[in-house]
């Protein structure tokens, strides 16, 4: 039946006169501002590069250095918070992403950078180890209120706002925006993304049968809570940073009826159909093996010529047992399955019932018989 292809300070001095003086650093430019990119291709699944106006508001620390730079080995003693889980949303007026109250840059010494998206999707802390920590973190089991959870990269040893990246989009008009310059925040992706296609055997269709696909669940999916991401940096895979708390129990993801349901009524076709209800986002798990996860599918069988439906069938496949490379699944990847739907063909195994013994008669025939 089944195929899986696994593919910041301003100084003002007051002179004793009546003339006041500006000192040379003015507000303009050293108020803090952010930039923002997601490292890898909410309320669904953030795609491409652009972390655009319309994102989510999300959360920045800061720690501040007087001397010395950004230590990844070591705890950072002589660091002193400056931001701490801040709140940034993207501005209007400046088109801009800025902080819910003002900060600045200070006039000597260095800044280090990192944040999370959503703001309101989980408790955050970061020490100066660089170690950020989410916790309280909920995967939804209603697929379409679920959240692209994003960290950042270290933004480390800053000493005044940044150009836009080249390749971003993130304002609504870049080219005349006036907050044209912020710190560069570069997301990754802290979950997984898992995506359905289907289509039907190539020999169903062509005798006229097709397949509507009624729901695809995911059984016994991680429900960890807590992450921990150690000085990430841009080089690094997210899958080998980021670290989940172990799952608790086990939930079930409705992939298709509450996320997509009209496309029940869509028949497969001998090519792979588009994605199949919404994407799902996934706590990451190191081994199918140790959480066991399961994809249920349930499926309609329909003659094409008058819609006659021909009946349902449900079937659950472990994902350890689909034959490929991919044994779990890694934060900030996307894995698509491709289902191939199929039937038993009808076959004949002919037999013949063997003549019966009808019973023996024994006959005289009479020598005068006319």
């Amino acid at each position: 039946m089944k195929k899986f292809l696994i593919t910041a300070a301003t100084a003002f001095v007051a002179l004793a006169c009546t003339q006041n003086i500006v000192a040379p650093e003015t507000f303009e430019g050293r108020e803090i501002n952010f930039n923002t990119v997601t490292r890898l291709a909410t309320k669904a699944p953030i795609t491409g590069t652009t972390y655009s106006y319309n994102c989510p508001s999300f959360g920045v620390f800061a720690w501040y250095l007087a001397s010395g730079n950004w230590n990844t080995a070591a705890a950072n003693s002589s660091a002193v918070s400056y931001m701490d889980d801040v709140e940034i949303s993207f501005d209007d007026t400046k088109d801009i992403w800025v902080p819910e109250d003002t900060y600045y840059w200070p006039l000597q010494g260095k800044l280090t950078f990192i944040a999370y998206s959503p703001k309101s999707a989980a408790n955050a802390t970061f020490s100066n180890a660089g170690v950020l920590t989410l916790t309280n973190f909920t995967v939804n089991t209603t697929v379409a209120n679920q959240v692209d959870l994003l960290y950042s990269s270290i933004a480390a040893d800053k000493t005044q706002n940044e150009d836009y990246y080249e390749d971003s989009d993130n304002s609504k008009d870049s080219e005349t925006a006036e907050g044209d310059k912020g710190v560069n925040i570069k997301f990754k992706h802290a979950l997984s993304q898992v995506i359905f296609k289907a289509k039907t055997a190539d020999d169903v269709y062509d005798a006229g049968l097709s397949f509507k696909v009624d729901s695809i669940s995911v059984n016994a999916a991680s429900t960890a809570t807590s992450m921990t991401v150690t000085n990430p940096t841009d080089a690094q895979l997210a899958s080998a940073i980021t670290t989940w708390n172990s799952p608790s129990s086990n939930l079930d993801f409705d992939a298709r009826v509450t996320a997509f349901p009209e496309a029940a009524n869509t028949y497969l076709t001998k090519t792979l159909s588009d994605p199949i209800g919404d994407a799902l986002l996934m706590i990451p798990v190191t081994a199918f093996a140790a959480t066991d996860p399961s994809v249920t599918i349930k499926y309609t069988l329909y003659r094409l010529s008058d819609n006659q439906n021909l009946g349902s069938k449900k079937v659950t496949i472990k994902f350890d047992d689909i034959d490929d490379v991919v044994t779990n699944w890694e934060a900030g990847k996307k894995y698509v399955y491709n289902l191939t739907i199929d039937l038993q063909k009808i076959y004949f195994n002919p037999t013949i019932t063997d003549w019966a013994d009808g019973g023996s008669q024994d006959v005289d025939v009479p020598d005068d018989a006319s």
